[in-house]
């Protein structure tokens, strides 16, 4: 399984946006674009799926900009993956049985259902806060990916 573009860049959005946060102000979409690498057009089509699913505020005005709903560690990185790519799912069988008509006699579904809760139980496992952690104990060099281009719409997201 690979983790698209959007879910990659949500999670690279929530943890500037949580860095900055400690400053008690909101953080503008470009401030995380200077932080990120990432268009600014892009962030405003991430930002609308973790607003969405109420993980992110916006704050209108001249000194506007997102603030977390919540704190870092009450946010899984499996809330910030799902509001940006829908639920996690290996395969169609696992979440919606129906779509198979062999789903009764499938001698592999039980193993995708394992991948997914594996996976699932990762994701929902770690908090925002663990990533923010995990880049102060020097672990990460930075938050930027320069080989990496952020596309400048939906189209041909992976």
């Amino acid at each position: 399984m690979k983790l698209s573009t959007r879910a990659r860049y949500a999670l690279r959005m929530m943890v500037a946006i949580a860095r900055r946060e400690e400053r008690h102000a909101p953080v503008s979409l470009d401030d995380v674009s200077n932080i990120t690498s990432i268009s600014k057009r892009y962030l405003e089509q991430v930002a609308m799926g973790l607003k969405g699913a109420g993980l992110l505020r916006g704050v209108r005005g001249r000194s506007g900009g997102y603030l977390l709903t919540r704190p870092a560690p009450n946010i899984s990185v499996g809330e910030i993956v799902e509001a940006s790519i829908g639920p996690i799912n290996v395969v169609d069988c696992v979440l919606e049985p129906e779509t198979c008509s062999k789903v009764d006699v499938c001698s592999t579904r039980w193993v995708y259902e394992r991948i997914n809760s594996g996976i699932t139980g990762v994701l929902n496992g770690l908090a925002l806060q663990d990533l923010l952690d995990h880049q102060a104990n020097g672990s990460t060099p930075t938050d930027r990916c320069p080989d990496v281009q952020a596309p400048e719409s939906d189209q041909g997201e992976d």
